[in-house]
């Protein structure tokens, strides 16, 4: 399989951003129909293309980034998992989302400061969560069967 050390990195973020939905939010059943797919075009295109080739056009059609796409309530949610989670998947984005909000996307405050309050997680800190480092150390040993799993799981759903 082509780019399994990438695809386990976002099978893992992907993982991490479920836990944390239904941490924060685990009533918002739209919310989290929708996170079953969070990058999931990503996977599927890392199959058989680079990441530097497929990261530019993921961030242009995906609604959770930045871009000129019209948003809703869940885009900016779906956002702000996404950030929240990169902290604890990703050793290059160490930041929390209240922290990349300000660094990166000082034009969204006025969209992600009541999620980040209604989720207790407005503030800036580098401190990580215990309960969700201890859920990150259950995914040390993903491997390329789970990734496997989880994308024929997803084109058994179509």
């Amino acid at each position: 399989m082509k780019n399994v050390d990438k695809l386990l990195y976002t099978y893992k973020h992907r993982k991490i951003l479920i836990f944390l939905a239904q941490k924060y939010d685990k009533n918002n059943k739209e919310l989290m129909e929708r996170l079953k797919y969070h990058d999931l075009d990503k996977m599927f295109l890392l199959l058989f293309y680079e990441k530097k080739s497929i990261e530019p056009v993921h961030r242009s059609l995906a609604t959770h980034h930045d871009n000129e796409l019209e948003k809703n309530e869940l885009d900016y949610i779906e956002m702000v998992l996404d950030w929240e989670s990169a902290r604890y998947t990703k050793p290059d984005k160490p930041l929390n989302a209240f922290d990349t909000l300000y660094k990166f996307y000082p034009n969204l405050v006025e969209q992600i400061m009541p999620i980040l309050k209604r989720y207790k997680i407005d503030k800036s800190t580098l401190d990580k969560d215990e309960d969700v480092v201890e859920y990150v150390k259950t995914l040390e040993k993903c491997n390329e069967k789970d990734i496997k799993k989880e994308l024929i799981e997803y084109i058994k759903e179509l």
